[in-house]
């Protein structure tokens, strides 16, 4: 137990136990005016109580009774605190005894301490009870966010994985292409690709960067890719500078432009041109990455990894708050993001 929780433990016993003494003494002398002997008992009776409950408590928690199923636990929890408060009732007796000398309970008077001292000890019980429950109830919510946060960064980590080796390949291959037609244009490839992977070394495992980050790995991937395309690749960059400082995931961006060379201009003689805006719309922010060409029908046989890799991403980060919908008009494919500006 923390020592936060051990302190508002005895901030509680001393505070009821005190209450409660109180109240009872102040009520008695009203009724049998002032004695000594009054004060003295109740003061040993607030001493008691806390030390017979908190004998109570090291039980439950010692026998694990508030572990135990509620139909096995509880007969177990207010047994026990039947038991004290019987305890405690002799104990009454005993001292007013010895206080006064003579007698001080009759049958109907034992009767009453008992139940009244009795019912006090188990409403202790069930407070202890319910505040025990709650808190495993709570530790255990805690647990199962956690769990899930360790689940989701395991997924993203797995997409991830599926987002690098599938861009590095592509790049290799291509410059593997220019080494023996162009090795200068191979050599500057190289460059480019060793921009990308020294961003990627200087935040590794990062999963959110900002927009302009993104763009800067957008901006060397197209470079690599219009040594390979040559004149039959167009590239447009237009991010508002407000956007530019709104966090995305990794590589999102970079993944639909290589969605729209892969599916898009790669599959036209004449090439196109591929277009990535990123702007402030509300408390969104909107990417869009337009390429010329149409929206094919699907082929069962292929599975797009990269836009079905986005989606998920999307879903793991912001829930139902994200969306990536793709649309064709006029020979134009559209992948349009829509994002919360704070994750």
């Amino acid at each position: 137990m923390s020592t936060r929780t051990n302190y508002a433990y005895w901030v509680c016993q001393i505070a009821g136990w005190g209450g409660y003494s109180a109240i009872a003494f102040l009520v008695a002398t009203h009724f049998a005016g002032w004695h000594s002997s009054i004060a003295i008992g109740f003061g040993l009776f607030f001493l008691y109580s806390i030390v017979l409950t908190h004998l109570l408590r090291g039980q439950i928690r010692r026998r694990g009774w508030l572990l135990l199923p509620a139909t096995r636990g509880l007969p177990r929890i207010f047994g026990g605190a039947l038991g004290t408060g019987l305890v405690e009732t002799v104990l009454v007796i005993v001292i007013a005894r010895v206080l006064t000398g003579e007698r001080a309970f009759d049958t109907i008077a034992t009767a009453s301490t008992a139940g009244g001292v009795t019912f006090v000890v188990c409403t202790w019980a069930a407070c202890y009870v319910g505040i025990g429950w709650n808190r495993r109830c709570r530790q255990a919510e805690l647990r199962e966010v956690q769990f899930q946060l360790t689940l989701r960064q395991a997924e993203l980590r797995a997409l991830q994985a599926q987002v690098n080796p599938h861009f590095l390949f592509n790049c290799l291959n291509t410059i593997r292409g220019m080494v023996t037609e162009n090795p200068e244009r191979a050599q500057h490839m190289i460059t480019s690709l060793a921009s990308l992977f020294r961003r990627s070394l200087q935040a590794p495992g990062a999963q959110m960067v900002s927009l302009e980050e993104e763009m800067d790995a957008v901006a060397d991937y197209l470079n690599l890719e219009a040594t390979r395309f040559e004149e039959r690749l167009h590239v447009s960059l237009e991010v508002d500078e407000e956007a530019r400082r709104c966090p995305v995931p990794a590589m999102l961006v970079q993944g639909l432009v290589e969605n729209a060379l892969k599916h898009g201009i790669s599959r036209l003689p004449a090439g196109g041109t591929v277009r990535v805006q990123g702007a402030r719309e509300g408390e969104s922010l909107v990417v869009r990455v337009e390429n010329t060409g149409t929206i094919r029908e699907p082929d069962p046989n292929v599975r797009h990894t990269g836009l079905e890799n986005a989606r998920e991403r999307l879903r793991l980060f912001y829930g139902d708050r994200a969306t990536l919908e793709l649309s064709g008009r006029d020979g134009t494919v559209t992948a349009t993001v829509v994002l919360p500006r704070n994750i």
